[in-house]
């Protein structure tokens, strides 16, 4: 049962009106047609023709719907549950470009249709890795998304390239007007002008870079013009395959994974008041339908697709986040890919109106993956873990050429900031983790009863574990409470504690008498009356604090169990 966030407007269940749906489903089919730029760059490089570019961009539209529709769905073996927007990634473009180069297109759609299937495969494995992918781990993949978009979003906005490091003020002109738009209705407006802010805002950047000549579709319409509706062709499809490149798509697939872990996390976050991890099943079924969603685009001849970290942003950003608008948006694409004058409008999207959209989407997405690296306690370990992946993920936008010249298998790695700062996340958190014992006990002499040194110790080991904040705090609470009312036992306590991902167990033994756990709150009358009255009302408390708490005895030996769901 999920406690609904007060920000919602309509939550993963709800169905909203027809009109806000289609609406809802327009703006963020307009936010993911931005991604179309990754199909359109291996176009571009393949030199087709015009007609052909043009059934490549139709066919990637096609992707973009089948793939919103599989996220979306509930099923037990495919799908989040959640609205969780599909787009074209950076992730499959380095590895894209080298099949181009080697094979041509062919390789380019047989490669993909690997990488999906490493992500099939990957998908029922998820909880058995959960130790080694923590909610920290994928908190730290939004967060470095959430920089890229804002990096891509301010390189779009301010019209800087790689070949002419300088800013064009017609982009800053469009890009200004669009993000000013968005923001405005965002913070100051309610209902329709906050839930569409983006949407309003793009279609001002459109109207803009019109009047000021900035938008131009007619440089991709093919030569014999164009038709209303249009059956997109195969002429560009083959399929090869190179087993030299199942590395470099795999190490992508396993990115696009590790984001696609994250998103889901994210969606399932900003849809419950009350999130504290990630739902195992929801994340395989999300895998599994990016698996799927990669191998149709490699099959229809397109590149690799992911999860949308700023779609997801957007649904926070405005409330909506029902399950409906994400079959909307796939049918949406769906339709529109069988209409060349929308696919040409899309593909002929101004940059600046593309870079006020991704900047404004990524603050959400970054804050979103600091709220879930900080909800855990880190230490020295922890923090270098992820202090160390950040970094790397900094840096390989800082040095992206000098990096790209490390050998051919690694150029996947180094040549994108969002894969090498998982890849180092996840081979940080694997060494980090030796040497920390899942299961540490804690012994108090008689007459040395240290609240204090108790209270240190769980919170030491709390910050080894990465432990949740608030469970850390309750259950020193209860240790605490417990001791106190145990007072000085003659043979001293000692205190376990035992953790792992979903439970947090703190064993108390000690020399006496068993405390007792009522199961009712008792009367004033039997607090101030019983000769045990105090110590009833400390057991009914500690049952309030701990998810389940026992105590056992024999021959005066007495052990007490505070569990806590994590």
């Amino acid at each position: 049962m999920t406690t609904r966030p007060p920000g919602l407007i309509y939550a993963v269940d709800d169905q909203p009106p027809l009109a806000i749906l289609a609406v809802s489903a327009l703006q963020h089919i307009a936010l993911m047609a931005i991604t179309l730029i990754f199909p359109i760059i291996v176009a571009r490089e393949a030199n087709l023709s015009r007609t052909q570019f043009l059934d490549l961009v139709s066919l990637s539209m096609l992707g973009l719907g089948v793939a919103n529709i599989c996220f979306c769905l509930r099923l037990r073996l495919i799908g989040s549950g959640y609205l969780c927007g599909a787009a074209y990634t950076a992730i499959f473009l380095g590895p894209s470009l080298f099949a181009l180069q080697q094979g041509g297109l062919p390789l380019v759609f047989g490669m993909t249709v690997v990488g999906g299937l490493v992500q099939v495969a990957i998908a029922p494995l998820l909880r058995r890795l959960r130790a080694l992918l923590p909610s920290e781990i994928a908190g730290l993949v939004i967060a470095v998304v959430g920089l890229t978009l804002a990096g891509l979003g301010v390189r779009y906005g301010l019209g800087i390239d790689a070949q002419q490091q300088k800013i064009n003020p017609e982009y800053v002109i469009v890009a200004g007007v669009s993000l000013v738009t968005m923001t405005v209705l965002n913070v100051w407006s309610k209902g329709y002008g906050k839930m569409f802010c983006v949407l309003i805002g793009m279609t001002v950047g459109y109207a803009v870079s019109a009047a000021r000549g900035m938008f131009d579709p007619a440089a991709i319409i093919p030569e014999g013009g164009l038709s209303i509706v249009r059956v997109p062709q195969l002429q560009h499809m083959g399929l090869s395959f190179d087993p030299v490149l199942i590395a470099p798509f795999a190490v992508a697939a396993l990115a696009a994974t590790l984001r696609a872990m994250g998103d889901v996390s994210n969606a399932q976050r900003i849809n419950d008041a009350d999130w504290v991890r990630p739902n195992f099943a929801s994340l395989a079924g999300g895998v599994m339908a990016n698996g799927v969603a990669v191998m149709f685009c490699g099959l229809v001849g397109s590149s690799g697709i992911n999860t949308y970290s700023s779609s997801i942003g957007l649904s926070g950003a405005t409330g909506v986040t029902s399950r409906s608008v994400g079959y909307a948006i796939g049918l949406g694409f769906c339709v529109l890919a069988f209409v060349p004058p929308v696919a040409v409008a899309l593909a002929a999207m101004p940059l600046p109106v593309m870079g006020a959209a991704l900047f404004f989407t990524a603050a959400f997405v970054f804050t979103s993956g600091l709220q879930m690296i900080t909800a855990r306690m880190l230490d020295a370990r922890k923090t270098l873990v992820i202090g160390f992946s950040f970094a790397m993920a900094i840096v390989a936008d800082l040095y992206h050429e000098a990096l790209m010249e490390m050998p051919i298998v690694l150029q996947p790695i180094f040549g994108n900031s969002l894969v090498l700062g998982t890849v180092c996340a996840v081979v940080l958190n694997l060494l980090m983790r030796i040497g920390v014992r899942q299961q540490v006990s804690l012994k108090l002499a008689p007459g040395g009863i240290n609240r204090d040194a108790v209270e240190r110790f769980l919170t030491e080991q709390g910050a080894r574990w990465a432990a949740r904040r608030d469970i850390m705090q309750r259950a020193i609470f209860g240790v605490v409470q417990l001791l106190e009312v145990v007072g000085d036992p003659p043979g001293g306590v000692e205190v376990e504690a035992s953790f792992d991902e979903f439970n947090l167990d703190i064993r108390i033994r000690y020399v006496g008498v068993p405390l007792t756990i009522p199961d009712r709150r008792p009367t004033p009358k039997e607090i101030l009356e019983s000769e045990h009255g105090e110590t009833l009302l400390a057991g009914y408390l500690l049952r309030q604090s701990a998810d389940s708490i026992s105590a056992s005895g024999d021959d005066g030996f007495v052990e007490m169990i505070l569990h806590y769901d994590h």
